[in-house]
């Protein structure tokens, strides 16, 4: 029984840890924005080809590839506020133009990877192969450096927006655009430095993801519609709720698949989900801003 509940707790740690990072990405999107970037699967997905690319043929020990990587995928995440939603985000109906063209960008980023890299699976290698003993169990490290990093990140980001002149200027633009124009703050600026972080945050989760779990080119769907709904459970406002949902529901989808099997796991989240949008819509933690 113990190493059944450890082997849990394990699991969760590792799902909650890729979308907390995930979803982490989208929050601040959306806080500061008020769209959703449904190209951050795609994303995901791009900086794990990016990191096995780096790490397998080219013979890189995958830590430095992700550091390699990183630069890569947050220049990524500005071309993509230039081009899908910098000239969308402010017309009539921006929203929804945003949505539908960053659709169509991890759409298009899909077909990309699929011609570049086909469509066999593959896996980026282990962080570590080192397992250290919890309770009579071995556990492997890289579930721990997983956690750290999705901690270390996360709360590191939501400190630099509380505590410093940079983060400021995000919680400004994100309060009050036009205010912030007129304190000399440039909105375009801001916009693509956060679609950046996003795009990082994106980069770090598919260290876990692509280590845990096979890269296909279009894969990146599914682990995308989880941080939605850890967005929505934890509340899309705040970064301390997406952190807290995002363990939350990783410990669900591990109890549901040890119990249930791995099948019922997505269907015991969306009931939680409307249960939450019923009950609580504002999420876990209500709040602002990121």
């Amino acid at each position: 029984m113990a190493d059944a509940l450890i082997a849990i707790l394990v699991s969760a740690v590792v799902l909650g840890s890729l979308y907390a990072l995930l979803a982490s990405g989208l929050s601040i999107v959306w806080s500061t924005l008020g769209v959703f970037n449904y190209a951050q699967g795609g994303i995901l997905i791009a900086a794990g080809y990016l990191i096995w690319t780096l790490a397998g043929p080219l013979g890189v020990p995958v830590l430095l590839a992700f550091i390699l990587a990183v630069p890569l995928v947050a220049l990524l995440g500005v071309v993509l506020e230039l081009v899908a939603v910098r000239p969308l985000v402010h017309r009539a109906n921006g929203t929804l133009l945003v949505m539908v063209s960053t659709l169509a960008v991890a759409s298009a980023m899909g077909g990309a990877m699929q011609l570049i890299w086909g469509p066999t699976n593959r896996q980026l290698p282990a962080v570590s192969t080192e397992t250290v003993s919890i309770g009579g169990t071995q556990v492997a490290v890289t579930s721990l450096l997983a956690l750290a990093l999705a901690l270390s990140l996360v709360i590191g980001l939501i400190q630099l927006l509380n505590r410093t002149e940079w983060g400021a200027g995000i919680r400004a633009v994100a309060q009050n655009r036009d205010m912030a124009l007129l304190m000399g703050i440039k909105p375009s600026r801001v916009y693509a430095t956060v679609f950046g972080i996003a795009a990082v945050l994106a980069c770090a989760a598919a260290l876990i993801y692509g280590t845990t779990s096979t890269l296909t080119p279009t894969k990146g769907f599914e682990p995308l519609l989880t941080a939605f709904v850890v967005l929505v459970f934890g509340g899309s406002a705040t970064l301390w709720g997406t952190l807290l949902g995002a363990f939350v529901i990783g410990l669900l989808e591990a109890a549901t698949s040890f119990a249930l099997g791995l099948q019922w796991s997505p269907v015991i989240v969306f009931v939680v989900l409307v249960a939450v949008l019923l009950i609580r819509p504002q999420g876990l933690v209500k709040g602002r801003t990121a």
